[in-house]
């Protein structure tokens, strides 16, 4: 009897050792999760400092509207041989004016002209006496759309140091305006060559008024931006009237511009349910309705 009482009670210790084990491996288990969580918040952790982060929200920016009295497409591009380079311009005017091609312009004379006072700028382009050197285009025109324009140039043989083009529409009725109406808008190109084989595109556009002010205008990235040219003429019109839908709820039109990165994808109601942009992620710091 007393064997069988003493096998009992090594059979029930042996149990509760068992349990003690597995106890005794969670809570290792447990602290060593603790410990390793512990140390990689300590090693991330940022320094102490008197800077306290506010969040702000967008400040709405109200801004003025602009009727562009020109503008200018880059249409086809061809190699000819090995020297030279064609490339085609659509240009599109609603008021009569010079069109100027001006190749191998240096960006310091291109910053001195465009903050030339509107005397000055316009006598420039005025006076018979080429006073720009590199002029490839120096014509008057009427109110046009579309006008293409011809415009040839060598292959730079060396890394290239100066614009490729600057083209200027100049107003030629600016007596007829007040000072604080466009009156030029300057364009510089860039066309590849053997060092840049980036496609042809516009670097920036100045739009200079006759008072002297000047503004950079920059482009909006929106849907329309990347349509298909395979559309048909319907779609095109919807786009170019600039009916595109939200990104978020593809519902409404988009109305509200992002600021610094100029997305132009979000409706009213989306952009009060957003602190970043969502096409770039980048935190919308101000914005303007459209």
């Amino acid at each position: 009897m007393q064997m069988l009482h003493i096998a009992c009670q090594l059979t029930y210790l042996a149990i509760v050792s068992n349990f003690g084990s597995i106890f005794t491996v969670l809570i290792c288990c447990a602290a060593m999760i603790l410990f390793i969580r512990q140390f990689r918040l300590h090693e991330f952790e940022l320094a102490v400092t008197s800077v306290v982060e506010v969040k702000q929200p967008a400040q709405e920016q109200f801004l003025a509207k602009v009727d562009l009295p020109f503008s200018l497409e880059i249409g086809k591009f061809d190699t000819i041989g090995l020297d030279s380079h064609n490339l085609t311009l659509y240009s599109t005017s609603s008021f009569p004016c010079l069109f100027v091609v001006c190749k191998e312009m240096s960006a310091d004379k291109v910053r001195l002209l465009i903050n030339e006072p509107w005397q000055n700028f316009s006598g420039i382009f005025t006076t018979e006496e080429k006073i720009l050197p590199n002029i490839q285009i120096y014509a008057k025109e009427d109110i046009h759309l579309s006008k293409p324009f011809l415009i040839q140039s060598s292959i730079s043989q060396l890394p290239r140091l100066t614009y490729a083009f600057v083209t200027f529409h100049i107003r030629t009725d600016v007596e007829c305006i007040g000072d604080e109406e466009p009156a030029a808008i300057i364009t510089i190109l860039h066309i590849p060559d053997r060092y840049c084989n980036v496609p042809p595109t516009t670097l920036c556009q100045y739009l200079k008024f006759k008072g002297g002010r000047v503004l950079n205008l920059k482009p909006l990235y929106s849907q329309e931006n990347n349509s298909s040219t395979d559309e048909d003429g319907s779609r095109r019109r919807f786009l170019k009237e600039g009916n595109v839908n939200c990104i978020i709820c593809w519902n409404l039109p988009t109305t509200h511009v992002l600021l610094p990165c100029r997305h132009a994808c979000l409706c009213a109601n989306c952009f009060k349910r957003v602190e970043n942009c969502p096409v770039c992620r980048s935190r919308v710091i101000s914005f303007f309705v459209i």
